[in-house]
């Protein structure tokens, strides 16, 4: 079976993963057994620069293509041969930049509500138009003072949290760091016309932040891709762990 490389979306972490990194290495054997063999799957989370563990870098002036080589290390370090690589938002877009880069493709790319712009397009052209504008801010307010700005909790909470129970709510809240401004407004080519390994594409049918019809529209921009739909909002890796740890094994 193959191993998974789990890649994040805009402002979360490794982290962001726990719950379906739990459900896809649990034990099938309920108490598990004292002494049992090496664990044969490997699920490893990624933390993209300026994110999770690396949050101390400026987050805002990471690149795609910085982000992408992170990945890459990733696979070299650990070895990766026989591999799924997932990506989740924007961790998609990583993703698919990553792909001729890596040493080896991997078996399969899964996209969670992945980001897929237009040609020329950035990746923000695929959030709602008050995400945009809040972005926008965001930079023009990081330029002026120096630093990093967080999105108000107000609109991770709208846009990000729809279908979480109160504390997941507060949660994800919290644990949201800064933006990759870089990333999300930077005009993206992505080569899609001769991927060097099958695509799914995971539709998220009640995301409030990229709606279930861009998804698709970015889907279609994939030749071949297959299809597969949870009925979740965007935090799916919070609200749907077991659906989507599931959907990765099946895939």
């Amino acid at each position: 079976m193959s191993d998974f490389l789990l890649v994040h979306g805009a402002g979360q972490g490794a982290k962001s993963w726990g719950k379906v990194w739990g459900h896809m290495t649990a034990p099938e054997q309920h108490p598990p057994p004292l002494f049992r063999a090496r664990q044969s799957v490997r699920v490893r989370a990624v933390d993209l620069p300026g994110h999770g563990a690396d949050a101390a870098a400026d987050a805002s002036m990471i690149d795609l293509a910085e982000a992408a080589k992170s990945v890459v290390r990733v696979v070299e370090q650990e070895n990766f041969t026989d591999y799924t690589l997932v990506g989740h938002e924007l961790g998609g877009t990583v993703a698919l930049q990553a792909l001729s880069e890596l040493p080896r493709a991997p078996r399969r790319i899964v996209l969670v509500c992945g980001i897929v712009p237009a040609p020329g397009q950035p990746a923000v052209s695929m959030y709602p138009a008050p995400v945009r504008l809040i972005v926008r801010m965001c930079k023009t307010m990081g330029a002026l003072i120096g630093r990093d700005v967080p999105a108000p909790a107000e609109a991770i909470n709208r846009y990000r949290c729809g279908g979480l129970e109160p504390m997941d709510r507060v949660q994800t809240i919290g644990h949201f760091g800064p933006l990759p401004l870089r990333m999300l407004t930077e005009p993206i080519t992505l080569s899609l016309e001769s991927l060097l390994c099958p695509v799914t594409y995971v539709v998220l049918t009640d995301d409030r932040l990229i709606s279930a019809s861009r998804q698709q529209a970015m889907a279609e921009r994939l030749p071949g891709a297959t299809v597969v739909q949870l009925d979740s909002g965007h935090q799916v890796t919070v609200q749907r762990p077991r659906e989507l740890a599931e959907a990765l094994l099946a895939a």
